[in-house]
């Protein structure tokens, strides 16, 4: 048996799930299970959590994901059962680590490490941002992260993509402005530099912008753009934030930010000829193994 810690936003929990399925992969004859108790206690119902985002997604957004959820009695074989997010990970502190955990040390959080393949029972913890793990499993993880049909917005946004010479953007502000990990990675100057190598055929573009800061995306990106045609995309929010991401899975070319939900829309675009990405990934001294070898390191 293999329980797979579910934590933090879409993107994350991706990732996370994503690894269940390499485990399942590696373990056929195994169940592998996912935890999402930390989603469902009260205190997230009534207080939330900034480490949760909009709870947990993956059922809701992808008709496809079917893995088995861990009962209680499940999680107590393997881990300490606490269903509550924060006194969890006071817990995880004070607590010692049981033999039948992998708790991934944030360093390692990004790199293939075969540690993770213990024998017997096993929970494991962490982010999982191995883009090596996955490469095998994209045409599995195209299907199981297959989107519902869209709305008539979105609709007709895959349409308009499909249609032009589709450049997606992705701007991530908003709790990264304040996110030392993660800030001053995907500057002005990065941006540019990414248009630069994306213009340098010389064809008019399409530029579809995402970002959880439109307002500062129309005042600063117009001016980088100039004699291409931008639109920016608003019509997702809120539960619906989803489709910016399943929008990029269209676009011919890609500029990410360091965020693991542009990651998603750029692993999952099945025919992207340019993808370009930041480099380093986030402020921390750790070997990653986050790019895809496809994509164009820009730093």
């Amino acid at each position: 048996m293999r329980i797979v810690n579910m934590a933090g936003g879409l993107g994350n929990q991706m990732f996370q799930y994503a690894f269940a399925l390499m485990l399942k992969a590696h373990y056929p004859d195994e169940e592998v299970m996912i935890d999402t108790q930390h989603y469902h206690t009260l205190f997230f119902k009534h207080f939330g959590s900034v480490n949760l985002h909009n709870g947990f997604e993956i059922e809701d957004v992808f008709p496809h994901a079917t893995l088995p959820i861990a009962r209680p009695k499940d999680l107590m074989k393997v881990t300490y059962y606490i269903p509550n997010y924060v006194l969890s990970r006071i817990a995880r502190k004070l607590l010692p680590k049981r033999k039948r955990e992998y708790v991934a040390p944030y360093s390692e959080n990004f790199m293939k490490n075969e540690n993770v393949f213990t024998d017997g029972d096993t929970y494991y913890e962490g982010y999982w941002q191995c883009a090596s793990y996955y490469l095998d499993l994209k045409p599995q993880l195209r299907q199981v992260f297959a989107h519902r049909s869209p709305n008539a917005y979105n609709t007709a946004m895959i349409r308009q993509i499909r249609e032009t010479n589709s450049v997606g953007i992705h701007v991530r502000r908003g709790d990264y402005k304040n996110a030392p990990e993660f800030n001053g990675i995907c500057t002005m100057d990065y941006y540019r530099k990414a248009f630069e190598r994306i213009m340098s055929d010389g064809q008019r573009k399409t530029f579809f912008v995402f970002s959880n800061d439109i307002p500062w995306c129309r005042e600063n990106l117009p001016a980088m753009l100039k004699g291409h045609d931008v639109v920016f995309v608003d019509g997702n929010r809120g539960k619906d934030s989803c489709w910016d991401m399943f929008l990029m899975t269209y676009c011919q070319e890609l500029v990410i930010a360091n965020s693991s939900f542009s990651w998603w829309g750029a692993f999952l675009n099945a025919d992207a000829k340019t993808v370009c990405a930041p480099e380093p990934w986030l402020r921390r001294e750790c070997k990653i193994d986050i790019y895809d070898p496809q994509w164009v390191r820009i730093n």
